[in-house]
């Protein structure tokens, strides 16, 4: 996205934040603050510490002690100290704050019933979906900025740490043992010298100071105009942190940005969970590989136009 794309994406947000009622403290059909009504949602599946309700509701500590404090004050929170470790504090709902509760949920579901009173089943299906996934991928990307990740192009002392990566995850995948794939490449040791080469390149990503994955491109031999995405490989350490999803998003940009027009890709039949990433990305699927990648052992070929 350009950046007149993104500023119109984050206007569109505003405006649901607005209508949402989320700058109003009566929002909610009481007197509580948007903060204050989360803080009662979440209590009211199990008691909670500060520091864990902070954690959940993306704020920092202080903020959350001062928000406790005034639902304590306001009689709907109860403080209960931990029997094994008398210095934690968990805090639950007292009666007041379950009829405040109920209140807060029927005024939010009577309002959310207005808003998709003129969708159709279909709309409102595809509304969920599209929230559900973009609240993924901004919990991600929170997490991300907290990993601090980077990517950057690859030097020769990382090479040792990526084909690392590599060999770890064909063995956690039970797939070492196959033939003809890239864990057998000669190259595998020495990848900063394999894509200084023209139309090539390669990318590791960076969290918390140390490589937790990469991948690459490559001009695909005898198909003109395309390149091949290589060696897409994260540690498991990171899985569920959406950085195989942003390594891809990346690589799409870097083939376009060096005038590619299509993508192309061979994986394997046990990696379903990112044949799957792939697909959402827009590869297809074809009935035969192309060029000549040397392996012969994935099942998967995918091809992606640019």
């Amino acid at each position: 996205m350009n950046k007149n794309e993104i500023r119109q994406f984050r206007a569109a947000l505003r405006e649901m934040v607005r209508e949402l009622g989320m700058l109003s403290r009566r929002t909610s059909g009481t007197e509580l603050s948007p903060l204050q009504s989360h803080i009662l949602i979440e209590l009211n599946s199990q008691p909670c510490g500060a520091t864990e309700l902070a954690t959940k509701l993306c704020v920092d500590k202080a903020s959350m002690s001062r928000t406790l404090r005034s639902l304590m004050e306001a009689g709907y929170l109860l403080r209960d100290h931990d029997e094994q470790d008398g210095r934690a504090l968990t805090f639950r709902l007292s009666e007041s704050g379950n009829q405040k509760l109920v209140c807060l949920e029927e005024n939010a579901d009577r309002f959310t019933e207005e808003a998709l009173a003129s969708s159709s089943s279909e709309e409102i299906q595809q509304f969920f979906q599209t929230i559900e996934t973009f609240s993924g991928s901004l919990r991600n990307a929170r997490r991300q900025r907290e990993a601090e990740l980077t990517f950057r192009p690859i030097e020769a002392r990382d090479n040792a740490a990526i084909a690392e990566i590599i060999r770890t995850s064909f063995r956690e995948n039970k797939i070492d043992h196959l033939e003809g794939v890239s864990l057998h490449d000669p190259e595998l040791e020495r990848l900063s010298e394999i894509y200084k080469q023209p139309g090539s390149g390669y990318w590791v990503a960076e969290a918390n100071g140390r490589i937790v994955g990469g991948a690459g491109l490559a001009p695909l031999g005898g198909e003109k105009g395309t390149c091949e995405m290589q060696k897409l490989y994260f540690s498991s350490e990171i899985k569920g942190m959406g950085m195989g999803r942003r390594m891809i998003a990346f690589i799409i940009a870097q083939a376009t940005a060096m005038g590619y027009q299509s993508c192309y890709l061979e994986t394997l039949d046990e990696l379903k969970d990112a044949v799957r990433l792939y697909e959402a990305f827009g590869f297809r699927h074809l009935s035969e590989r192309l060029g000549n990648t040397g392996h012969d052992g994935c099942g998967i070929c995918m091809l992606k136009t640019l």
